[in-house]
């Protein structure tokens, strides 16, 4: 039991590196994840996964040992898993990368596509996350395009940075700065930290958002809604307020 000790612990690791992989923790992700030399690097697993897998039980069943196939089977089961995890964020990360592009398209259609798939790869996992707020935030600092349905698809890319579907280490310091939110509905949002320098909320509806720590700094704010909003170290006007709603402070 002693000298199957130390192997248990090895395959825990192995695992538990494929399941931090998977899910992207903590990290946007490599540069590779979604581009050509990704796609080179899969295929390469795939081929060593399929030629060493039948070469390990070989060498396994071949040599008269109790642990041999015990090591064959963990490790095979470590390189398919990770063949196989590896193909989904590849998945995801060129999903990802294609819905960045059309978030940017001049045609109003192709713009609805990419934050339809975007909130699907959201749902699929965190590996994503992150890339995905940056997308979002690089498309509502940019001027409104001025087509039908527009405002609606610029209220879907708001939501999905201020609710729950993407994890809070993917949402930190938001840069919101110089974003035009006129008008946008953000009730209970969570947005902590996130950067609001010179954004335009006239009007917006914000009350009883998380917004800890924001920076508001010449912000325009003129008929916003802040009820309720949690404001414990927003910076407004080059000052950390209080806790207070953000109309008795302007």
């Amino acid at each position: 039991m002693d000298d199957d000790y130390p192997q248990s612990r090895a395959e825990q690791d192995v695992f538990r590196r494929i399941a931090l992989f998977e899910e992207g923790s903590g990290t946007v992700g490599p540069a590779w994840l979604g581009a050509g030399a990704g796609l080179a690097l899969g295929i390469v697993l795939t081929v060593v996964a399929i030629a060493a897998t039948p070469a390990m039980w070989a060498l396994a069943l071949s040599l008269d040992s109790p642990i041999l196939p015990k090591l064959a089977f963990a490790g095979t089961a470590a390189l398919l898993g990770a063949t196989a995890v590896y193909w989904k964020r590849q998945r995801l990360a060129a999903h990802c990368q294609r819905a960045q592009q059309l978030l940017g398209s001049a045609d109003g259609d192709q713009r609805q596509r990419a934050l339809t798939e975007l909130i699907l790869n959201a749902r699929r996992g965190r590996a994503e996350h992150a890339r995905i707020a940056q997308a979002l935030t690089a498309y509502l600092r940019r001027p409104p395009h001025d087509q039908p349905g527009e405002a609606g698809r610029r209220q879907v890319a708001f939501s999905i940075l201020a609710d729950q579907s993407l994890s809070v280490a993917a949402k930190q310091k938001l840069d919101l700065s110089g974003a035009v939110l006129a008008g946008i509905r953000g009730g209970s949002a969570e947005l902590p930290g996130a950067i609001l320098r010179g954004a335009d909320l006239t009007g917006a509806n914000l009350a009883r958002a998380n917004l800890e720590r924001a920076d508001l700094r010449d912000a325009r704010i003129d008929g916003a809604n802040f009820n309720g909003a949690r404001l414990l170290g927003t910076v407004l006007e080059g000052k950390p307020r209080v806790a207070r709603p953000l109309d008795e402070l302007s």
